[in-house]
């Protein structure tokens, strides 16, 4: 109460409350109606001090007593001047202040404050740090001020900082490591994945294609009956079986991802091998493997180049989503769909979503317009002209 009259409680017993104050009607209303003892709501208004500062006056909501109440209590609080921000002064463990206030005066609001005082807060910032303490009532340059400790537990996962722009992960792990080595590992998987897969099924594609006949329709129904397996489920039971690893993972996506690839090189054998430079290499007495391979090949890798950086893409994403469902890379390896599903146990950590999504997007979107432009620069459409 000192502070908004200037003077002790002693002082000011049996003076009117309307001597310090500019209450607000409906605050007169809610006193009058507390004291004839109605039911009555909450009141809160604005008013003024005698000296002109702004306060709110609260009254709490009043029930109907058996006997008329003698006294009330007021709630007054100095109004928050709304353009001048809120201040936050960080103290760490060792009592030294951090020049971290948010709001524009911070510099000559803590030199205005007293040494004594400046002690004081310095000594309550260190109770904090053992326990719970009261407020504090400050009277700075003519302002009173109440001083609240606040003590901020660090807990994982944790919002960008200082030092980890990208925020920390549940592990205690900087999120921004975390998504380049996730990259790297995205990568490599997927450039070892890719690489492997279209090495087996640009060979299964062309014994189909060059030979055709038996080979071909054996080699198709082997094909049907192989993809028509359940991908996940295969790699639940090897993941059960053998354990989770690169290794494993690796293997159990690869015999599963040649048979695009094989069908697009089928169709370019099957097309080819009845070219004339074809009959002429037989002509010659050529083996089929050098006619395979130095003949036909070179002429069929068109799809091989063009489809490669989407097989890539598909790749990441593929390595994303298992390890999202937690069929992928064991941990601790740096991965983004295990980001990912972490943002799902903690909805409340927005960067475990942003910046995880974003990589995927970015990389995926850049792999995407490479494969584009290798597209468009092997397309022979648009240099054909018809006459």
């Amino acid at each position: 109460f000192e502070a908004f009259t200037g003077k002790p409680e002693d002082a000011v017993t049996g003076m009117n409350v309307s001597e310090f104050f500019n209450l607000p009607e409906p605050i007169r209303r809610g006193i009058e109606n507390r004291f004839k003892n109605l039911p009555s709501p909450r009141v809160s208004a604005d008013g003024k001090t005698r000296d002109g500062r702004k306060i709110r006056i609260s009254l709490s909501t009043f029930m109907q007593r058996s006997n008329t109440p003698q006294t009330l209590r007021l709630l007054v609080m100095e109004a928050a001047d709304l353009n001048q921000g809120k201040g936050v002064l960080v103290i760490s463990r060792d009592g030294k202040p951090d020049a971290s206030l948010s709001g524009p005066e911070y510099e000559s609001l803590w030199n205005s404050i007293k040494v004594e005082d400046q002690e004081a807060l310095i000594r309550q910032a260190k109770n904090r740090f053992l326990g719970p303490v009261d407020s504090m009532m400050l009277n700075i340059s003519g302002r009173p001020f109440r001083i609240e400790m606040e003590k901020e537990e660090v807990r994982f996962p944790y919002p960008p900082v200082s030092g980890h722009p990208m925020g920390i992960d549940g592990a205690g792990r900087d999120v921004m490591a975390r998504i380049l080595y996730g990259l790297r590992t995205s990568l490599t998987f997927g450039l070892f994945l890719v690489v492997c897969s279209m090495a087996f099924g640009i060979a299964a594609g062309a014994v189909q294609g060059y030979f055709g006949g038996a080979v071909d329709i054996s080699a198709q129904r082997f094909i049907e009956i192989w993809s028509a397996l359940p991908f996940l489920y295969v790699m639940i039971l090897m993941g059960s079986t053998y354990g989770r690893s690169f290794s494993i993972l690796l293997f159990c996506y690869g015999i599963f991802n040649w048979i695009g690839i094989s069908y697009y090189i089928r169709a370019e054998f099957l097309r080819l091998r009845t070219q004339g430079f074809v009959e002429a290499a037989k002509c010659l007495g050529l083996s089929s493997g050098k006619i395979i391979f130095r003949h036909i090949l070179p002429n069929a890798l068109i799809p091989v180049i063009t489809f490669f950086p989407f097989s890539l893409v598909g790749a990441i994403g593929a390595l994303a989503a298992l390890d999202y469902l937690g069929f992928g890379l064991p941990p601790p390896t740096p991965s983004w769909g295990e980001l990912l599903f972490q943002a799902q146990q903690y909805r409340w950590a927005w960067w475990l979503i942003l910046y995880p999504s974003a990589a995927l997007f970015v990389v995926m979107l850049l792999g995407v317009f490479v494969g584009e432009g290798i597209r468009n620069a092997y397309d022979p459409r648009q240099y054909t002209r018809l006459e």
